[in-house]
């Protein structure tokens, strides 16, 4: 689909990891995965676009990609998939970029260590929500698609490329059948809550995440969103 006949948007291909990891990184350093480095998160995002339930989306401008999101269409399902699959080269290169990286793992050892063991030796079931924690309501709905991150680069913002971006997720979850997509963004500034809101999406909690910020768990129901 395309956005004021500049942007494009579909798949991601192979060739695009090394850029979208790159636009994750500068432009998403919140939680653990972007701050163990390119390298990690060309591997995290290779490990959606391979799985069957995972969703890897790029805009396109001129032919350069300006904006990616990432995303599942069964959050549960595609994390054990990940874990199936991909559990030793993540945790590998996870352990690598810890090993350069003295500060953050004093940080992981102490905040996530535990929960990422438990769930690496496949000892740990995976959440069925967003928000392992907070006052998110759950209800009788089927798997849950989970909106990841999304990002555009400074020089395309103005153009849509996020709009276009999350609603061509949108209508992918819709047609794989879900009924209800969840995302978490950081509270004030450092988030997108305004743009969120301004799509429909209903905000239904907010808890302190591990690193001490507090952040909105938002929910949406890809079925009654109108496309463009």
């Amino acid at each position: 689909m395309s956005a004021g006949g500049e942007i494009e948007v579909g798949p991601a291909t192979e060739d695009d990891l090394r850029r979208t990891a790159a636009l994750h990184v500068a432009e998403l350093p919140h939680g653990l995965f972007p701050r163990l480095g390119e390298g990690f998160v060309r591997r995290w995002h290779r490990a959606h676009l391979e799985s069957e339930y995972g969703v890897v989306l790029v805009a396109r401008r001129g032919g350069d990609v300006v904006g990616f999101l990432l995303g599942t269409t069964d959050r549960p399902a595609n994390v054990a998939w990940i874990l199936g699959r991909r559990r030793r080269e993540l945790m590998t290169a996870g352990l690598r970029a810890l090993l350069t990286r003295p500060a953050l793992a004093l940080g992981f050892v102490r905040t996530r260590g535990p929960r990422y063991a438990r769930r690496l030796l496949g000892r740990a079931a995976v959440p069925a929500r967003v928000a392992s924690r907070g006052d998110v309501p759950e209800a009788g709905f089927g798997p849950i698609a989970v909106l990841e991150a999304i990002v555009v680069a400074p020089e395309a913002r103005g153009a849509s490329a996020g709009t276009a971006l999350s609603e061509e997720f949108l209508s992918i979850v819709a047609a794989a059948g879900g009924d209800r997509v969840e995302l978490i963004t950081k509270a004030g500034a450092r988030g997108a809550a305004g743009f969120y809101e301004r799509a429909g999406w209903r905000r239904v909690g907010s808890h302190v995440d591990r690193d001490g910020d507090e952040v909105h768990t938002y929910r949406i129901d890809p079925r009654f969103v109108r496309t463009r």
